[in-house]
């Protein structure tokens, strides 16, 4: 924002240089209000950016955590699934081993009857009735 004023000659040259300098600092106060405007703005802004990293930092925070629980839980896991498969090894070696083993022994085999039984003899139909 410029002012035209005519230009005095002689001895007002001083009030010329007045008006100048108070358009100039007329400029300067404009230039002042929207500098402390837009500050005002990035002050706001670096608030609520600092607010989003402090949330992102406890998220992040929190997911470090879960993950090194994680970590614990697969590496206790995978120790268990060894363990695990070392025991499988051992009880399917003790089932082996208690297995009866079938072998040939010599014995006379009779047919088990009771003291008192007699055996039948083939009848017909005829014979019964």
């Amino acid at each position: 924002m410029t002012l035209h004023l005519p230009r005095p000659h002689g001895r007002h040259r001083a009030v010329d240089k007045v008006h100048k300098l108070e358009a100039e600092n007329a400029k300067l106060a404009c230039a002042l209000v929207t500098a402390r405007t837009a500050i005002d703005v990035l002050t706001a802004e670096c608030k609520r950016v600092e607010g989003q990293l402090d949330t992102a930092g406890i998220a992040l925070t929190g997911a470090w955590s879960d993950l090194d629980k994680a970590v614990t839980e697969i590496r206790r896991l995978q120790q268990q699934h060894g363990d695990d498969a070392i025991t499988i090894a051992r009880l399917r070696r003790e089932l082996h081993n208690a297995r009866p083993r079938i072998s040939v022994v010599a014995t006379t085999a009779e047919r088990p009857m009771a003291p008192d039984s007699v055996p039948l003899t083939y009848q017909t139909v005829k014979e019964v009735a």
